[in-house]
């Protein structure tokens, strides 16, 4: 099942974006089988992180939930919020 986690940083958070990227990387490839898409949201300027976009593939909620809990980005502090829902892709056709 698909799952889209929407990630918003909070304000200043680009210094804890920095100091805790290289381990959100690392827990983004130790899931890669689950990862469907994922990427930073930008400002419109395309110079600062914002946020994180994902679409994921895990059995349910409580697999998707557990996966954004351990973000080191969200231990971190550096999400103000994270949303969860299901979602259901339409194209192009899997």
């Amino acid at each position: 099942m698909l799952w889209m986690i929407n990630c918003v940083d909070g304000p200043n958070s680009a210094p804890l974006r920095a100091q805790h990227r290289d381990a959100h990387m690392a827990h983004l490839r130790a899931h890669a089988d689950h990862v469907v898409v994922a990427g930073p949201l930008q400002n419109d300027a395309r110079d600062t992180g914002v946020g994180s976009l994902l679409i994921m593939d895990f059995p349910d909620r409580d697999a998707a939930v557990a996966f954004a809990q351990a973000d080191p980005f969200n231990k971190a502090g550096v999400f103000a919020s994270v949303t969860i829902c299901p979602f259901r892709q339409t194209l192009p056709v899997r």
